[in-house]
């Protein structure tokens, strides 16, 4: 009973204060590699574009912190964040690329909670690509100057170890120590595991998963850059390009785990695991599971970490904290800035309803602001007014919903079964149109008809757009391409509406070969540009493809569908 009250103690408050609708959702852009915890879990996060955060626990309201702007696109020069550190409940750490004067060889600390700063030199200069901080005030840096940077007493003095082994070039990714504070890994952007067993004195180069062929690079392009190291127990724990495998660390001999995206210890040496699926594990020392949640993230976080055998996940919108008993969750609110005006709006009776994300906005027009009205199961992309009705639907269009908004609900909009009432007298004139849009451009080709005499015949045309096009139209064949348009809503592609042929499958497998014996001839080109085939590398399962060719009559009817419904689409400021 009493644990029970002091949960509900816990759980109350956040509640209660949630409900402020006034409240804007903190927007963090840029790269965060990892986030910061206090022993009290006050959290901090620092961004590549030099804007810092804060919040005094998970479930209460988020500041802008000493750094950077709230404006989302602000990039401070000179001030690239690869991390924040707490040394202690006082103490924080920020490294990455700080540069001034010409030269990065400073960090910042505070040591009062992240009120004030200063700035720390650490030795030669170097953009800080790595770092580790244990909880007894020692931590270990390395950038591309290659030195060791180490300091023993929270950060305030460092000193430089040489570099490990006699790579050129060699620049360390990611660091982590044993608890005895003398075993360390050091893991390479480029396929390259040092461990030291005495502070960083004598060096051993340990065989990584790529050394062991426990994988192969799909293209040597790509960069067997090992983005994560840690040691557990009489374990190590790697991720290589994405790829994660442990071994015992007494016999290395690495063990993929292929249903693992990301994983960080504990203090206690038990290690959190979060699967592909979004679901956490926690194992012990011992890598045996004690523990595994029933619920899942939203997304593969960007950042974790750990601090009182608890996992903290940042997912840019949300902030997790994960244990065995509890699993919370909580958006980035702060009050520091109002909402903002919503890209996407419509007017209903009169009213200008917003929509951002999962929410529903509306305006107060005494606070001249808005406001968090309502919460929605999609996100949404579209919204329109029809038939008097607020119409939504996600980016796919696939799920879709009728918005009351005096009754605060939803319910399921289903397509009506007729877009168009045709007759060959209600259309006076259509027309078929092409065009792009952009900064420096507009471009338009179009051919419109118009009734005459019982029959659609050219009216106005651009130059070069479907030259061969008739002049004159049909209005019965004008009714049955549209009403094939109108019925083809409803209709999903089956493998037999492609019409594809036997001697198609066999061109499509010869094309493959020749795409194979291609790169392997003249290598493997990642941008060409004018190759609208690409493969993933010169070490592609070929075979693959002309395995789906000789199963192409098998193919689930769901993925032809989704095929075919995947838009092209890249960033531009170009619309077409």
């Amino acid at each position: 009973m009493r644990k029970l009250l002091l949960l509900l103690i816990f759980i109350l408050p956040l509640s209660i204060f949630s409900q402020d609708i006034y409240l804007a959702n903190l927007s963090i852009s840029g790269g965060v590699s990892e986030i910061g915890v206090s022993p009290s879990e006050r959290i901090w996060i620092a961004t590549k574009p030099g804007n810092t955060y804060y919040t005094d626990k998970i479930g209460e309201l988020w500041h802008m912190g000493p750094f950077g702007s709230l404006n989302p696109n602000n990039l401070s020069f000179g001030k690239t964040f690869e991390r924040v550190n707490f040394f202690d409940e006082n103490t924080l750490m920020i490294s990455g690329f700080i540069q001034e004067g010409g030269k990065q060889n400073f960090v910042f600390r505070s040591t009062d909670k992240g009120i004030t700063w200063n700035k720390v030199k650490f030795g030669k200069s170097s953009w800080i690509d790595a770092a580790y901080i244990n909880e007894n005030g020692k931590a270990w840096m390395s950038g591309n100057s290659q030195l060791i940077y180490y300091t023993e007493n929270k950060g305030k003095t460092w000193k430089s170890f040489d570099k490990a082994g006699n790579e050129n070039a060699l620049r360390f990714a990611t660091i982590h120590f044993a608890k005895n504070e003398k075993t360390g890994l050091f893991g390479s952007f480029w396929n390259i595991l040092y461990k030291t067993t005495d502070n960083c004195i004598s060096w051993e180069r340990l065989p990584t998963p790529l050394d062991q062929k426990k994988y192969e690079r799909l293209s040597k392009e790509h960069r067997p850059d090992i983005r994560k190291i840690r040691i557990f127990g009489d374990y190590y724990i790697i991720n290589q390009q994405g790829n994660i495998f442990y071994t015992k660390s007494d016999n290395i001999d690495w063990i993929e785990l292929p249903n693992i995206s990301d994983f960080e210890t504990t203090s206690d040496e038990s290690i959190y695991l979060i699967g592909k699926d979004l679901k956490t594990e926690l194992r012990d020392s011992n890598f045996v599971s004690i523990w595994q949640s029933n619920e899942r993230l939203s997304s593969i976080p960007t950042a974790i970490n750990t601090k009182n055998n608890s996992l903290f996940a940042f997912t840019y919108g949300e902030i997790y904290k994960i244990n065995k008993n509890d699993f919370l969750v909580s958006k980035l609110k702060t009050n520091d800035i109002p909402i903002r005006e919503p890209y996407l709006k419509v007017n209903y009776d009169g009213e200008e309803i917003g929509f951002d994300g999962t929410t529903v906005l509306r305006f107060d027009k005494n606070r001249t602001e808005w406001y968090r009205y309502m919460e929605l199961p999609i996100n949404v992309s579209n919204a329109v007014i029809f038939e008097n009705q607020i119409v939504i639907a996600d980016n796919y269009l696939d799920k879709r919903f009728v918005v009351n908004i005096d009754e605060q609900k939803i319910s399921e909009y289903k397509l009506p079964k007729s877009l168009f009432s045709l007759s060959k007298n209600n259309i006076d004139k259509f027309s078929i149109e092409i065009g792009s849009q952009g900064c420096f451009h507009s471009d338009r080709q179009f051919r419109e008809y118009r009734v005459k005499n019982n029959s659609f015949k050219l009216y106005k045309k651009g130059k070069r757009f479907l030259s061969k096009m008739n002049k004159e139209i049909n209005p019965q064949l004008l009714n049955n391409i549209v009403n094939e348009i109108d019925n083809s809503r409803f209709k999903k592609l089956t493998v037999n509406d492609l019409e594809i042929s036997e001697k198609d499958l066999d061109n499509f497998k010869d094309f493959i070969d020749k795409e194979e014996q291609k790169i392997k001839k003249k290598g493997y080109d990642r941008l060409d540009y004018y190759n609208y085939y690409t493969f993933p590398g010169e070490n592609t399962d070929f075979s693959f493809y002309k395995n789906v060719a000789d199963r192409f009559d098998s193919i689930p009817d769901v993925v032809i569908n989704q095929v075919f419904n995947t838009g092209y689409g890249n960033w531009s400021t170009t619309t077409v």
